[in-house]
């Protein structure tokens, strides 16, 4: 089984507002589900420049990076394909083991859930 993604968006970010692509922190969720078959789940994961990063090493002096990337330079386009590119490679025997290698990349909205 592969994953299908349905859509990738940054829900905080404004393209009509001006910002500094180079001192940013960004949400970006990813839709994705099982390619054969019904269904969609969310993952998250934070995309960091090393400034943003700095300014917050600085005032926190410990951050916590698990699901975050880091780029250079934000850029919406940039960050989405390499993400299209990354979870189109994802195999596995079910989508619970799809979404368990997924959720390595971005949390997996039922992460840790034990029904």
């Amino acid at each position: 089984m592969r994953v299908a993604v349905h859509g990738i968006t940054f829900p905080d970010f404004d393209r009509n507002a001006a910002f500094d692509p180079d001192d940013t922190v960004q949400l970006v969720e990813i839709v994705a589900g099982p390619s054969e078959g019904p269904g969609q789940e969310l993952f998250q994961a934070t995309v960091c420049t090393p400034t943003a990063l700095s300014r917050m090493v600085a005032d926190q002096e410990v951050v916590v990076g698990r699901h975050w990337l880091f780029v250079e330079s934000f850029t919406p386009n940039l960050v989405e394909g390499f993400l299209r590119k990354l979870i189109n490679n994802i195999e596995g025997r079910d989508w619970d083991e799809v979404a368990a290698k997924l959720g390595r990349l971005a949390q997996y909205e039922f992460e840790d859930y034990t029904p």
